[in-house]
């Protein structure tokens, strides 16, 4: 017997496999990940981070795996959420739920933050322009609000758009450099006593931010319920986000050694731009190119990350985990708009209050710490759920290889670059994302218990709440953009 839906729906089946696979892509903000998120990674890996990407990179690809095989079978707004309440139960369901309400809303903070210390470092020391940090998070802002609020057509072409320049700058230059190099190339960078803390001890932690880089490739999940085909189009997507992304990080940060310089890449971590540094010394005034391939790049992830968290409050929302509001969609553009402009006025807030008391890149720093340690946590309660689902629901379909050696393979593996998170802790201010994380886990159960007691209801049916793949076409005469 088919399942009565009541509730508001999204534009169902709108959107094809390029609009999807670039909202996996420009959540990973390929350029603005290079420039800060590997940026800290070199220093604990130095020249050796590009061991860490390779280590980060399989791990990722045995994830989306799992988040594949998943979404095969649920297609949901609700993603990642949905998978675990159907696998493991609707209270585990709960705590991903709420482990996303900190890791995806807080994407687009991180990035506004991203967004103003390039902008207000390029105009004032390049340009001899001072313009106010805190106007260019209101630009980001205003950018992504308007993106996101007028329909998932539009925010996903965007996307494309925004993220093949990215790509493209990036890898451009980064292949320059390596050719550039000649002779000074080396396979020394794979070699873990080159790390700078001389052991594999660095390997992982820089790994730790190279997972960072990673976060965001199974983003396609959310948007099951709008993609077409989506029990096809998104493990294909999730596949090859990481997989592609993951080699443009190999590359490009192999050319950051060899761009800077093998010996010297404990002063790379000193500089607070130094792919623009590079692109002035290589390319003269085409500093200009990846200034606006970073800038774009927070602007294209930021996008993707609303899109992204939206979609999970309105699943939730739509069954009264959130207040119902969230579960409501605009009449015309088929987006859960007012999820959208709760996300939006929280991201400028975090990002105003964040940049103000630490400044942008602190900011930044704390923000990723935070969001890293929640969705490891998330990503080994996913590989669990692939291997109990098809254990306990689809037995006849189980394989050996894909849903019980790649998911435990996974698990294993993240072990690692959480324990090196701390132990020993790093730094402050970036400490403060791990107690952050560590106050956010504990309030969840808090909060699991007063809804298990109060709305055991709704916590129930999150296992539900999914759109079956009816392999259909757009809706006749649809115009959303």
């Amino acid at each position: 017997m088919e399942r009565e839906q009541r509730f508001d729906h999204l534009r169902e089946h709108s959107i094809g496999f390029a609009q999807v696979l670039f909202q996996s892509i420009t959540h990973m903000a390929p350029a603005a990940a290079v420039a800060f998120s590997l940026l800290v990674g070199f220093s604990f890996a130095g020249p050796v981070l590009p061991l860490s990407v390779i280590f980060a990179l399989a791990v990722a690809l045995l994830i989306a795996n799992s988040v594949g095989q998943l979404a095969k079978q649920m297609p949901s707004a609700g993603g990642l959420y949905t998978y675990t309440s159907r696998a493991l139960g609707p209270r585990a369901g709960f705590l991903v739920g709420w482990a996303f309400l900190l890791a995806e809303p807080l994407v687009a903070p991180l990035l506004y933050l991203v967004f103003a210390a390039t902008a207000s470092d390029a105009f004032q020391n390049r340009l001899g322009i001072n313009i106010p940090w805190w106007v260019w998070v209101l630009v980001a802002a205003v950018l992504v609000f308007y993106l996101t609020y007028w329909g998932i057509r539009l925010s996903t072409n965007a996307g494309i758009a925004l993220g093949i320049f990215e790509i493209v700058a990036f890898l451009a230059l980064g292949l320059y450099m390596i050719f550039a190099a000649g002779g000074e190339n080396t396979l020394q960078v794979f070699n873990p006593a080159n790390s700078l803390e001389g052991t594999w001890s660095g390997v992982f932690k820089g790994m730790v931010f190279s997972i960072l880089a990673f976060i965001g490739f199974e983003a396609a999940a959310p948007l099951g319920e709008e993609a077409r085909n989506p029990t096809r189009t998104i493990p294909r997507v999730v596949l090859a986000s990481a997989l592609v992304i993951g080699l443009f990080y190999l590359v490009c940060s192999y050319a950051s050694v060899m761009g800077w310089g093998f010996d010297k890449m404990a002063s790379y971590v000193e500089n607070p731009d130094p792919w623009t540094t590079m692109a002035t010394r290589y390319w003269g005034v085409g500093w200009i190119i990846i200034f606006l391939a970073i800038v774009n790049s927070a602007i294209a992830n930021a996008n993707a990350g609303v899109n992204a968290a939206t979609r999970v409050m309105y699943a939730m929302g739509r069954i009264d985990v959130l207040p119902r509001a969230f579960g409501r969609t605009h009449p015309e553009h088929r987006t859960p708009y007012v999820a959208t402009i709760a996300q939006s006025i929280l991201a400028l807030v975090v990002a105003l209050v964040l940049g103000a008391v630490f400044d942008p890149v602190g900011g930044f720093s704390i923000i990723a710490t935070a969001v890293t340690i929640v969705v490891i946590l998330v990503y080994m309660a996913v590989c669990l759920s692939s291997i109990v689902f098809y254990l306990r629901e689809r037995r006849d379909q189980f394989n050996v290889l894909l849903h019980g050696v790649f998911p435990v393979l996974a698990i294993l593996i993240l072990f690692a670059p959480l324990y090196y998170q701390f132990f020993p802790l790093p730094p402050y201010p970036v400490r403060l994302g791990n107690y952050f994380a560590i106050i956010w886990i504990v309030l969840g159960f808090v909060a699991l218990g007063l809804a298990a007691s109060r709305r055991p209801q709704a916590i129930a049916q999150a296992e539900e709440i999914f759109v079956e793949d009816e392999s259909a076409e757009p809706e006749s005469g649809s115009t959303g953009r």
